[in-house]
Formats: structure tokens, sequence, C-alpha cells
């Protein structure tokens, strides 16, 4: 079982909210927060974002960095950092870059193992949500500059829960992710099940419950079954 929170996207000051949620779940009043960029190089403005809206919510609050690409770890340094969280943040950008380097680094089979322990929340905005998946929406193509690109299909192998999910749902250029669903779920390609959020909405995991949660107005959360005729959606 585990826990793991995906958030839509948004800027961090409008997913607050959602930091407090992800607090919740973490059990733990004053959480260690570790922050992981990959997806954007390890860029800082995304960590200290990151850290402000924990800091907002729960003030005293203590958030570290896991930088994979600006920094070498030993296998006991990272081991001892992922111990320390009880909650880790994966923040946004280009996921297939993600993914990539969470896998050569090794680090794809430690969160996983985090999730199977229970040991710490695992969460995420945009391509950091995607990770939980079976498969993303993702606008990974979008990096390679090419100036005629499309959103395509990707294969966390961090995958945690068995849905389709699409981040950004409310943004322009998103809704071909309903009919990418409904085509693949046609074929007969599993999952039958897809999860989009708005910016600003967010999915929460916690040892087989389930639920959806908003920190803007407006902000929703949309569930898609596939029942073997239809796909049927419902918003939260």
């Amino acid at each position: 079982m585990g826990r793991f929170a995906a958030i839509g996207g948004g800027t961090y000051e409008e997913i607050d909210g959602l930091a407090e949620k992800i607090a919740e779940l973490s059990k733990n009043d004053l959480p260690n927060v570790l922050f992981i960029g990959t997806a954007l190089e390890d860029s800082t403005n995304p960590l200290t974002s990151c850290k402000k809206s924990f800091k907002r919510v729960r003030p005293g609050t203590v958030v570290k960095k896991l930088s994979i690409i600006r920094n070498s770890y030993t296998e006991e340094e990272t081991d001892a950092l992922l111990a320390w969280a009880d909650v880790i943040f994966a923040g946004g950008g280009n996921t297939e870059f993600m993914l990539e380097k969470w896998r050569e680094s090794g680090l794809s089979k430690k969160l996983r193992r985090v999730f199977e322990e229970d040991s710490a929340v695992l969460s995420g905005v945009s391509a950091g949500a995607v990770a939980w998946f079976t498969e993303g929406w993702t606008d990974s193509a979008s990096f390679r500059g090419s100036e005629n690109w499309d959103y395509e299909w990707i294969f966390p192998d961090t995958a945690l829960y068995n849905a389709a999910f699409c981040p950004h749902y409310n943004e322009w250029g998103r809704s071909g992710f309903d009919e990418a669903f409904r085509a693949r779920a046609e074929q007969g390609k599993e999952p039958f099940t897809g999860i989009a959020l708005d910016n600003g909405a967010g999915f929460f995991y916690d040892n087989g419950t389930t639920f959806f949660a908003s920190s803007v107005p407006g902000a929703r959360g949309h569930l898609l079954v596939y029942d073997g005729e239809k796909v049927l959606k419902k918003t939260f």
C-alpha cells in the first residue's frame, strides 16, 4: 500500500491548500519535506517556491533537496535523505527527462520502495504527478526542440496507481486526452480508468482510499471510466 498525492498544475501560491492536504496525509504536524527538481534539471526557483508553500501552510517546516542532476550522492546519502523525509515532492517540467534520470540513478526503485513501505508521502505537480500513474499524457515532445510536436503517452516505471493521467486538464491543448484515452481503451489497452486534473486540483491516495481536492475556485478533478462500450466521465 502507501500514500501519494498528484497535483494537476498551477503556481505554488495557488496550490497552498493542496500542500496543506499533503501535510495532513503525512500525519506529522511539521513534516520533513524533500524536494526533487529533476524535471527542470534541479533549477533553484521551483525549490524556493515549494519551500515557501509548505512554510506558509506549516510554519517551521524544513525542506531539503535531492538534486541528482547538479550533485552526486552515494547510495547511502540518497537513502538517508529518503528516510529523513515525511513528504517527497517532485516538481514539474520535462517528464521524459525526469523519468530517464530517475531510472539511470536507481531513484525509481527507491521511490517505489518508499511507497511499498509507506515511509513517506510521495507527491508532485505536473510532471512530478505523472510519475505516479501507469500512463501519462505528456508534452515532453515540446522539450525536444520540434515546432510540430504533439502530446503523447508516457509509461512511468514509478507507477503506483493503475490509471491514465493528464495534468493541466483545463489548459488549451489538453482536450485531446479524452479521445486518446477512449481510443486506447477501445483497442483493449489498459488501464480503463483515467484521471485528469485541472490546475489547482489534486488526487490523493491513502492506503486504498482515494479522494479529490481543490485549492482554486473552479478547479476540478475528473474521473474517466471505460465500461466496455463508452467512456463515462465524472467531475469532482
